[in-house]
């Protein structure tokens, strides 16, 4: 069982006054705040594979492209992966797992119902479908060349099953893609219609 150094967070929730929720900790020796805090976890579905898991997490920076850091990373069996993956739920507090697929949620039930009363409570979603095709590499490689996913000091864990460590990086990082972070603006007034559709203006 390889593991990452342990990284601790302090998930604050929304409020009226300070806007949407975040996450705020010391990484790598700065202090960073997240908009959100998301593992994507690859299963083992061989005699024999091993587990993997990475968490990410994305600078709150809501006019800028997406910013990912790796906060954390697991790599052994099955039952080890998943122990540490409850460990890394309490010190990083994700509110999101990626897994592959609808049945491969299932297989995480056990470890969301274990952390049942902690905020945010985890859920577990399907990562998209092209996360393992091409495009899903691609989407990894360019985030990696514009130096927008730092996972370099992960990569001792990563490297000792690289194809169960790729698979779940992709997982997370595609589905932080396609469903962006959310940035709550400020309120919206009374929407003022101009004119009534199908009637000429004024």
């Amino acid at each position: 069982m390889e593991t990452s150094d342990t990284v601790v967070l302090e998930y604050h929730e929304r409020s009226n006054d300070a806007g949407g929720s975040y996450w705020i900790g010391r990484v790598l020796g700065q202090e960073k705040k997240f908009v959100r805090v998301f593992a994507g976890l690859a299963i083992p579905v061989l005699d024999r594979q091993a587990a993997a898991v990475i968490l990410l997490g994305e600078l709150h920076r809501s006019f800028a492209p997406a910013d990912f850091n790796g906060l954390g990373a697991a790599v052994g069996s099955w039952p080890d992966v998943k122990r540490e993956l409850i460990q890394f739920c309490h010190a990083l507090r994700p509110d999101h797992i990626i897994v592959q697929d609808e049945q491969s949620r299932k297989q995480v039930w056990a470890v969301t119902d274990a952390l049942t009363g902690i905020k945010p409570s985890p859920l577990s979603y399907a990562a998209p479908a092209h996360s393992l095709t091409e495009i899903g590499r691609q989407n990894v490689q360019q985030l990696l060349d514009e130096d927008r996913l730092h996972i370099e000091h992960l990569l001792p864990i990563l490297d000792r099953d690289r194809d169960q460590s790729d698979k779940a990086l992709r997982f997370a990082v595609n589905y932080a893609l396609e469903f962006g972070a959310f940035y709550p603006g400020k309120p919206r007034g009374p929407i003022k219609y101009q004119r009534v559709l199908g009637t000429l203006p004024e």
